[in-house]
This record gives C-alpha cells, structure tokens and sequence, in this order.
C-alpha cells in the first residue's frame, strides 16, 4: 500500500519545492476550478498555482489551461509562476502572480490576492470575521447564519451565494436506527408518549429522551431512558437513579428538557409514577420530586397523560414548569394550581397548556383552551367554553397574535387578551381532536392550522376579514379509535416554503403534502396513542434531518385494536427516519417539550429570558410544534481540487500532491475522501484513498500527499466521491472535483 501523509494548511503548509540540480527533470501543477458564482479561486500552499477547466494537462516543456512548468535550473526556489517569473522563497504563485504567502492559508478576492487574517473566512469574495457562537440558527442575527463547522453566525451572503437545493421528488425515508429491547427492565419498552431530544452531556451528539412501560395504562411500571441519538445505545446504566423504584415515572406523561437551574446543563421533567413531577439531572441522577408552597409537604397529585412545559414567565433567569393549569418553581416547589386538568380536551384526560405573552406586556401567561393565568396564579380570562388544547400564531399577519383551540371535535379561534372566540368549525370525522399544529401549509404568507381526530387529518385556512372564518382545506381518513387526540408536527423537508405533515395514528406514520393532503409516505407504525406525535429533528448532529417515531403495540396484541396488517407486524419502541439519499434540508438538533415552538429554547437548552414571541419573524417563524431550518439552509460547500507531482522521491516513487479547498458559502467537517488515480481520469487503477483531517471553511485549503509508483506517467485525483461518482457533501458545483497531471517522468539517477 503506498505511503500517505496529510499537511494541513493552516499549521504546516508544503514551502516551495526546491528541485535538485542536475538531474529533476519535471514538475507539473494542473488545476481545475472555477468559483461559486464565476471568479475562480484557488490557492496552492506549494506556491504555484494555476487556472483552467477541470484535468487540464500539462505536457512537456510547456503548459496549457494556466498550468506551470518548474525547470530544473532557472530557478532555484522551485517556484515558477505565469509566463515563467520566478518567486522568491517567500511568495506563493495566485493565479500566474506572485504574491507574498498567506500564512492564514485563506485567500480571498477575485484574483485571490487578499490574505485573510487568522480567523476569518472568505465569504462571498470578501474575508468575513465569524461572529457570535451558536449551535443553530435560533442563536444568530437576523440575516446570519450558523456556520456549523465552527458554532460560529456568519453573515449570508447576499451576491456569490454557493447553493444546494435539494430535488427531493418522493420523499425516501429509511430507517437509520430503532430501540426496540433493552438490558435494564426488558419488559419495558412500550413507548406512547412523544420523545424529546437534546444535547444532555454536551458531547456534540444529541439524546433522545423517552417514557418506556411494560403497561401504558397508567399503573405499569414506567421508566425514564435516553437514547445516544446517533446509533439509539441507551445512555444511563442499570445503576441510575431513574431506575430505582421510588423514581418511576407516569407511563403516560410526557417529560421536558431544559436547564431550570443554571448549571449550564439540561434538566428533565417529567409526571412522576403516584402522581406530581420527577426532575433528573443530565445524567439521570435524581433531582427532586414536586412539593406543596411549604418545599417540604410532598405535591402528589395525578398527573396522567399530562405534558411539561418549561419557560420563564417573568423573565427574570429563573425558569418555572407548568402542567396543565398548575406551574411549580424550578426546584421543585408549587406556585399555583388552578386544576391538573386545566388543558384537556372536553374532560379529565391528558392536560397540554402552553406559556405565551399575550398582550405583549413582558411577563408570560400560562394558556389552555377555555381560561389563561397570570404569572402569579390569578385568572387572566375565562370564556366559558370547553377546555381543550391550544397553539398560538398571527393567523392574519396583523401583529397580533390569535389563540387556536381544538377542543371536543371544535376548531376555535379566540383573542389573545379576552378569550372570546373570533372563529369556530367542527372537524370532519369524530372525535375530540389533538393538539393543532400552526404552519404554512400552501405557500401565502398566512399560516394554517390542523389537527386530527378519530377518523381524519385536516388543515383549515382562517381569515379575519370582512367576518372571521375557518374554512376546511382539506382532509384525510386517519384511524384514531382510541384516543382520539394525537398531534402532529411539520416540517418543510424541501425547504421551498410549503411544509409537510408529519403525523401517526394508530396503524401508520404518514407524510402528507401541505397543499392538497396527499400521501407522500405511509409507514407501519402503531400506537394506542395518547397526544404523542413524531418528532423532526437533526437527532444524531451530522446536519441532515431525522423524524423519530415512538410506538406501542400492547393494545394491537391484545386489547382489541386492528390495524390494515396483522397484529403481529406492530411495533413498540422508537424508530429514527432520515432520507436514503441525505436530501432533506437541517434543522435544529434539539426539541424540547410537546409545546415546542423555537423560540422557547436555546441550542443549548437553556431557557430564555425573556423568551421572545414566537409570531414575530424575526425571530420567530409564526409556526407552533414546526422545525425549521432557518436562514443558510441552502448554504453550500464547493470543494475542488488541484493536482501536482514532485519528483524528489525518485526513482523509488513519485509524489502526487492534491490541494482541497472549499470555494463555497458553507464549511465541510474534516473526513472528506480524496482519491488518486494511476491515469489520466479517475477511472483509472486506484492509488489511495486519503480522508481530510480538518473542517475546512469557506476559502481553507488542505494539502493530501500520497506517493505513488513510478511506472505510470499520467495521474488523477478526485475529491469527495465514492466509486459511483456521488460524494458525502451535497455542492453547488459537482463538476470540478478532478483534476490531473501527466507528462510525469521520473528519470534514472545517474
């Protein structure tokens, strides 16, 4: 196997070849490149660089496509450059000029003769200083985005924008990974409540929080998990304290993420088993359990099928956690209780309240269907109505929020600061109906709202003018026999401003298209349901979204429900989906809570204060329980590649030297293949496969050697491409990732 050896750039550039005298004959540099957006860039660290179309050749005594010839006396630095000048020592050759050397080993300008200062960029022609630190786009300025290779808001570009827009088509998801056993309580791995997902231990990977059972009904044993988010290996041993039998929890609620103390690490939150909540550290050791004003007197209160909000209702850094119309401080201690209920649907099941400023006045409220609190407890309005789930947007992109309800098979829209009901509609089918999810659904500016109930999925568009209307878009026969009340998320897979649905009822996990409803993909997966829903989010950290699925089958074995195949087919664990071909456009790597909303957590988990409103774009994106992807979602990298061979290591062997460098408008992550060939394209005999060994930002350039036999005169490289021809990275250019040098002698020593 031929010797390989990386020199990265930025630390240890390849100086200027300084040839033998008396018996080099050659070398020869070809590059093939042309910029993103028509200037080329390149640079080469060896110091001569070149211009021309990919695997142009150089020959014998001369070069063609603005390659150079190196002869073996003129000139002693071994650098010749353009029409046969020669740099010093201490120049590198950019684009036929010889320029002092860029010790930053990022150039910039049209004709790279600006050296960027260490730390910067080239972005859009221009050396660009990366700003604030961030881990998605919610971190970043309006017209930023967050460059993920560094953490680091970056401006985006306006002019030379690199781009990757995805022609997805069918959407082709495939399962990544699943949990479907497990070593601690085997028995236990029914899953029907929604998951939630960060970064709990801030190793770079996000976790995947789930409630497992042996017997969802609410009396089973119930046991909190994380998964790695990566390969789905259960993080927390037999030994934690999530296992110990005082700390079960309620099989039926659905816990939450956040750092409710401070410690720069999340916290999870969840209905305990015999009722009240349960708090775990990030690490699953156990933090306390809720008690009454007093801090002492156990909160024992039923909490089943309930969902956990946290948020900083006065925006004073101290985060509170609410359950349906009760709020607790953040260490554990009730604040009020104005019914566990408060929240449900038409009756005593499953409470699901979210935190929002009204009238814009600062301080939070806490907001179910029929009543909204005060941070203190006190009644804010109260309509009268029957309780149910709600969601909040600017349905009419007045400025003004409107408060969306789905309550006893009702759609209602209500005003945010009195409750009354501007707007109401019966759902198609039967049932009470399950949380509403808010999104742009058709592609005009306005958002709409939909929700499923026994037998259908509907999105409804609203008007407030010249009367307030909900009108029925369309509908889809769904299965929900049980509960009645499933959600649904939305995620906008190909990033054209359309989002998809994303739900799961009792048979199925289905795709539908935002404007017409149509299914895109259907999936066995089962459920006995409660309000649980899939959940999109980039859930292994390698910037490509996931959908992770929790599913239950203790019902479809022996409690009667049937699905369209047999029982035996169900399933119960989670289930992760990403595209088989990587298409769908990134999104955040974290989703916190059931009433999810983007601007109700950080990246890091961390809760705002104050939080900002959600309907206001920016910073929010007027959705609720959608992911996103945020500005530079079609950001992309532009990798290309120059060849050259040295000659210093005949007659044993020649060395091929490939500079990769990123002309695009997004960073690449160390790891990138680069490939030589023996020949002239890269169909030839394989050489060596050397992978990149640092992320390289817009306008870095890396340096891979390999030495290779001396019995072939031709060469090649490609970078980033498998043998089919398609790479890990999606580019704005796929063109121009070969380059090749021939003509290579390596004579006899005499």
């Amino acid at each position: 196997m031929p010797a390989a050896r990386v020199v990265t750039a930025t630390s240890a550039r390849l100086g200027p070849v300084r040839l033998r005298q008396g018996w080099l004959g050659l070398i020869a540099l070809v590059f093939g490149y042309f910029a993103c957006g028509g200037d080329p860039e390149l640079v080469s660290p060896t110091g001569t660089t070149g211009t021309g179309g990919a695997g142009g050749q150089v020959g014998d005594g001369g070069s063609s496509d603005g390659g150079s010839i190196l002869p073996t006396d003129d000139c002693e630095t071994g650098t010749v450059c353009g029409g046969g000048d020669c740099c010093e020592a201490s120049e590198q050759c950019v684009l036929g000029v010889c320029r002092d050397t860029c010790d930053s080993g990022v150039r910039c300008g049209a004709d790279l003769a600006i050296c960027c200062a260490g730390g910067e960029v080239c972005l859009a022609g221009a050396c660009t200083a990366p700003g604030a630190p961030c881990q998605d786009f919610a971190d970043c300025e309006e017209g930023e985005f967050c460059e993920p290779t560094i953490s680091r808001c970056l401006p985006q570009p306006g002019d030379d924008l690199c781009e990757y827009v995805p022609q997805i088509g069918t959407l082709t998801p495939a399962v990544e990974w699943s949990w479907t056993s497990s070593p601690i309580e085997p028995s236990a791995v029914q899953v029907i409540n929604a998951p939630v997902v960060g970064d709990l231990d801030k190793d770079g990977v996000p976790d995947v929080v789930i409630v497992t059972s042996d017997n969802y009904s609410g009396t089973g044993a119930g046991f909190l998990r994380a998964l790695d988010g990566a390969t789905g290996a259960e993080k927390w041993a037999a030994g934690s304290d999530v296992y110990v039998a005082a700390h079960r929890v309620n099989p039926r609620g659905t816990p939450a993420l956040g750092d409710i103390d401070g410690d720069g690490f999340a916290e999870i939150v969840t209905p305990k088993a015999g009722g009240g909540l349960i708090a775990f550290e990030h690490d699953g050791t156990f933090k306390w359990s809720s008690t009454q004003t007093d801090g002492v007197t156990p909160y024992t209160t039923s909490m089943s099928s309930a969902t956990v909000a946290i948020a900083d209702f006065e925006g004073d850094g101290t985060p509170e956690i609410a359950v349906g119309g009760v709020v607790f401080e953040a260490n554990g201690a009730l604040r009020f209780d104005q019914g566990v209920y408060s929240g449900s649907n038409n009756g005593n099941y499953g409470a699901v309240s979210i935190v929002a400023d009204l009238d814009g006045q600062g301080d939070q409220e806490l907001v179910t269907g029929r009543r909204a609190f005060r941070s203190d407890g006190t009644v804010y309005w109260d309509n009268g109505q029957i309780d149910g789930y709600p969601a909040i947007a600017d349905l009419d992109l007045d400025g003004t929020p409107e408060v969306v309800v789905v309550a006893g098979g009702v759609l209602r829209v209500q005003d945010p600061t009195t409750g009354v009901v501007l707007a109401s509609l019966a759902m198609p089918a039967a049932g009470a109906g399950g949380p509403p999810t808010i999104a742009n659904f058709d592609g005009d500016p306005e958002p709409e709202i939909a929700s499923a109930n026994g037998g259908a999925y509907a999105v409804f568009g609203y008007a407030s003018l010249p009367t307030p209307t909900l009108t029925l878009q369309w509908s889809q026969p769904t299965q929900d026999l049980s509960s009645n009340r499933t959600g649904s998320s939305v995620f906008d897979f190909e990033g054209d401003g359309v989002a998809e649905v994303v739900y799961g009822d009792e048979c199925y996990f289905r795709i539908y298209s935002g404007p017409d409803g149509t299914v895109l993909q259907e999936i066995e997966s089962s459920s006995a349901t409660i309000h649980e829903y899939p959940v999109v989010v980039d859930v292994d950290g390698d910037n490509n979204t996931e959908v992770v699925v929790a599913a239950n089958n203790l019902n479809h074995l022996s409690n009667g429900v049937t699905c369209p195949y047999p029982a035996a087919q169900s399933k119960a664990g989670v289930f992760v989906y990403g595209d088989a071909n990587d298409q769908w456009v990134r999104t955040r790597k974290l989703w916190n809570q059931h009433a999810y909303h983007i601007t109700n957590v950080s990246s890091t988990l961390g809760i705002p204060a104050p939080e900002s409103p959600s309907w206001i774009v920016p910073p929010g994106f007027n959705n609720y329980r959608q992911s996103n992807q945020g500005a530079g979602v079609f950001n992309a990298p532009d990798l290309q590649v120059s060849l050259g061979a040295s000659l210093q290591g005949c007659p044993a062997s020649v060395e091929l030297v490939a500079t990769v460098q990123n002309l695009g408008s997004l960073g690449v992550a160390a790891g990138i293949p680069v490939s030589f060939y023996e020949g002239a394209t890269a169909t030839g005999t394989p050489i060596a496969t050397v992978n990149t060994t640092q992320a390289l930002l817009p306008g870095q350039f890396e340096i891979v050697t390999v030495s290779a036999p001396t019995n072939g005169t031709s060469f090649s490289v490609r970078v980033d491409a498998d043998g089919m021809g398609m790479g890990q990275e999606n580019e704005c250019l796929e063109d121009n990732n070969d380059a090749s040098v021939e003509d290579v002698i390596c004579p006899n020593v005499e």
